[in-house]
């Protein structure tokens, strides 16, 4: 037991250097701590294989993302720089648009090569096809095929004569006339002829339907020999007019077969279109324009070394790219110059930054990115086309190969549930990176976080802390760790801090943060949360929470609680009862049984009998019943902190001595009665000054914890001001005995050899409780015999 004092619960930095204030410290560089989470991102970075992705497991608060962010941009820059990527038109499959590589800066060059390209080449056979040398070799041939045709028809015209008709070529087909004496005949007179001659004129002129069809298919024959030897003519005056330009941008990429392919075929397309492409329908001329032009959807042309891309709104398109419609005319359009990259194609060969818990809030987004690592490849393709809610005929861009290290971040709950609920996770985030949310008080972490503070306050103005101010920091900092051998990591919390406190300086016409202003930032700070924390002090202040902060009480104890609002939390004493009487053995937990109890309480509650049972019922057995309430509590009651408290309003009950109202108590305890350390004894002591001091400080009032608690308590001024004045006390105890000393001023007393206790002493008085209330338990039992023996007498 110990009754702690002022210099006990000052806060001292031991380790700080001699510094007047942080102009003279120099600004920090890189990161504070974190030796841990950043051997983990080195592996990562060095193993190449596979599904060796990661994981950065973290609070909130501690630079997860600054420092994954810029710990990954600076080995970015020490890596190769990846390929672009372009997509193509794709002449054998228009619907399969063909992805092509190209050295970091290439898509862009390439893009404005085949640009050229195909404006130089459209230019080129506009001029071609007006040129009198065209001009004069078309006329050439066009003259050699109409002197055949011309020879056809002379020949058709002389055997049609021979068999007594003429012919006349019409827009509707060829027409045949009979001839009489050289004379064309008329209906009138053909009908006036002979049979004889008729019939002579009717098989003469299925004769010449037979020479007239020969004939129009010898034509036809020519003249598809034209077209196709003018089509030769075109193709190889194109060939030989724009087959510069194509070798002058082949010899450019001539390393690259996927390009020099390209260009072969759009070289082929242009010769298969020239029609087209001398269309005066500017529209049509357009529309080959686009089929040539180039889709740059990855350019790393700016960058220096591998990518580094943090995604913040990681929705399906976002990471997988898509597909883009144009509306024209009322109906949807699109091409391979409307496939847009998304966050995968910008990290390729890089590094991809997710939040794992906005991923998994968009819808299939998760299932996307398993798919690419999986895979490793990228495929384009829209929602709704992978959801079969489409009927939309769209693109199927090929796959680009994916080669990125993924790293998402996020809290332990979302790291541990996907570990157990998702096999793929394990098999593709190998590597965790765990980030500590405190840093050991030694003195280089120390002097790594003045640089923190220092580079943090240069931000704004004033530009300096002095060294009380930077000493408070280091306060808070530690009582946000809870504990003084800590500091937290929770920098951005930090950097709050002393951003508000530099603004409250700056009003103040300080050229310098003092103490003073940290003070008054960590006061508004505070403020801004403690609207809940101001409507209990009312409670309190007004009796409607039913606190004793004096006098003494049986089987009633003051425990302490601890409220979390998340953004704050604060202490809370409550009022914890216990009564025993006859009955059913054992102690009953009215939380519990109201269902208001957590399993850790629950617990502690079963080891509270555990030690009852061993301390007090070795010969006599426990023949009482006892329960234990949290008195206006209408919450959930969870954790063991009030275990010591329990079992000393147990024991009080159990012997009748008083208990001081003026002390609260908290710690848990063992089965053998060791009081352990628990969580928030800061907030819990502080919570019962604040009830006393409401109430009034009488100068005997304190709390009770755990001495392992001891270097957990970092607290404010006024309670440390109340201390050093004697108007509040701590003590620290490592057992149920030192705290039953404490608030009742007896000694519990010590076991003897022959299993018994003191007279007079607590457990001698609980003992012989326990005894008494076996005598009465015997002779109500023996009552109620004599009196069945005496009812079945009579009834015989």
């Amino acid at each position: 037991m110990k009754h702690l004092k002022y210099d006990d619960l000052v806060y001292r930095c031991e380790v700080l250097p001699n510094f007047q204030n942080t102009s003279e410290i120099q600004a920090l560089s890189g990161f504070i701590g974190q030796d841990r989470a950043k051997k983990a991102v080195e592996r990562a970075i060095k193993l190449k294989e596979k599904g060796f992705n990661i994981f950065v497991v973290g609070l909130s608060g501690t630079g997860r993302r600054t420092f994954t962010t810029s710990f990954l941009r600076e080995k970015a820059r020490q890596m190769c720089t990846p390929n672009d990527w372009v997509y193509v038109y794709n002449f054998s499959h228009p619907s399969e648009p063909i992805a092509i590589p190209l050295e970091a800066g290439g898509a862009r060059r390439f893009k404005s090569d085949m640009s050229r390209l195909a404006d130089e080449s459209m230019e080129a056979l506009e001029k071609l096809f007006e040129a009198e040398e065209y001009a004069a070799k078309k006329a050439e041939l066009e003259d050699r095929y109409s002197k055949i045709k011309s020879q056809l028809w002379e020949e058709l015209k002389e055997k049609a004569k021979q068999l007594g008709f003429s012919v006349q070529l019409t827009p509707t087909g060829v027409v045949t006339i009979p001839l009489r004496d050289g004379k064309p005949l008329t209906p009138e007179a053909f009908e006036s002829l002979s049979d004889e001659i008729k019939e002579m004129f009717n098989e003469n002129s299925r004769k010449l339907k037979h020479i007239i069809e020969g004939t129009l298919y010898k034509s036809r024959k020519v003249e598809r020999e034209y077209k196709e030897k003018l089509g030769e003519l075109d193709k190889y005056a194109a060939l030989f007019t724009v087959g510069a330009i194509f070798d002058e941008v082949k010899s450019k990429y001539e390393g690259n077969l996927n390009v020099v392919r390209y260009l072969d075929q759009v070289k082929s397309d242009m010769l298969n279109n020239l029609t087209n492409l001398r269309s005066e329908n500017e529209e049509t001329r357009s529309a080959y324009k686009r089929r040539y032009s180039v889709n740059v959807v990855v350019d790393n042309s700016e960058l220096t070394g591998a990518p580094v891309v943090y995604e913040r709104n990681p929705t399906y398109s976002n990471l997988v790219g898509k597909v883009e419609y144009q509306s024209r005319a009322g109906m949807l359009f699109t091409d391979f110059t409307l496939i847009r990259a998304g966050a995968l194609h910008k990290a390729n060969g890089g590094f991809l930054i997710l939040d794992a818990e906005h991923l998994l809030r968009n819808p299939y987004s998760w299932e996307c990115l398993k798919r690419a690592l999986l895979s490793e490849e990228i495929t384009v393709e829209n929602l709704e086309s992978v959801l079969g809610v489409s009927n939309i005929i769209s693109l199927r861009p090929q796959p680009i190969p994916f080669s990125a290290k993924v790293v998402l971040i996020s809290t332990p709950r979302i790291y541990y549930l996907l570990y157990t609920l998702d096999e793929d996770f394990r098999k593709l985030f190998k590597i965790k990176s765990e980030f500590d949310w405190e840093l050991s008080l030694t003195e280089e972490n120390v002097e790594q976080y003045l640089r923190f503070i220092s580079s943090n306050c240069r931000k704004f103005t004033p530009s300096s802390l002095d060294r009380a101010a930077v000493n408070r920091i280091l306060w808070y900092s530690s009582r946000l760790a809870g504990s003084k051998e800590k500091l937290s990591m929770q920098l951005g919390e930090i950097s709050g801090l002393i951003r508000e406190s530099c603004s409250i300086a700056s009003d103040s016409g300080a050229n310098i943060v003092s103490e003073t202003h940290v003070l008054q930032a960590i006061a508004a700070i505070e403020d801004r949360v403690s609207l809940v924390q101001s409507k209990y002090d009312t409670q309190i202040r007004n009796f409607d929470l039913m606190i004793e902060t004096q006098g003494r009480k049986v089987g009633q104890v003051n425990g302490l609680t601890v409220l979390d609002l998340a953004d704050h939390s604060f202490g809370v004493p409550v009022k914890i009862t216990t009564k025993t009487h006859l009955g059913k053995p054992g102690v009953v937990d009215i939380q519990r049984a109201a269902q208001l109890s957590g399993k850790i309480h629950g617990k502690a509650v079963m080891i509270l009998e555990g030690f009852f049972g061993e301390r007090y019922a070795r010969n006599v057995p426990l023949t009482l019943s006892a329960s234990i309430s949290f008195e206006q509590t209408y919450g959930i009651i969870e954790g063991d902190s009030a275990s010591l408290a329990e079992t000393i309003a147990l024991i009080s009950a159990l012997s009748g001595v008083p208990v001081r109202q003026d002390i609260a108590i908290t710690g848990s305890i063992n089965q053998h009665g060791e009081v352990q350390p628990v969580g928030g004894v800061t907030e819990k002591v502080e919570g019962f000054h604040r009830a006393c001091s409401l109430r009034g400080l009488t100068g005997s009032q304190g709390v009770i914890l755990p001495s392992a608690n001891a270097k957990n308590l970092i607290l404010k001024e006024e309670v440390l001001e109340s201390i050093k004045k004697g108007k509040f006390h701590i003590w620290t105890v490592e057992n149920v005995d030192e705290a039953l000393k404490i608030v009742t001023g007896r000694e519990a007393g010590k076991m003897t050899k022959r299993g018994s206790y003191r007279k007079g002493s607590i457990n001698y008085l609980v003992v012989e409780a326990l005894k008494k209330a076996r005598e009465i338990s015997q002779d109500h039992k023996k009552t109620r015999k004599t009196k069945k023996r005496k009812t079945d007498a009579s009834q015989n």
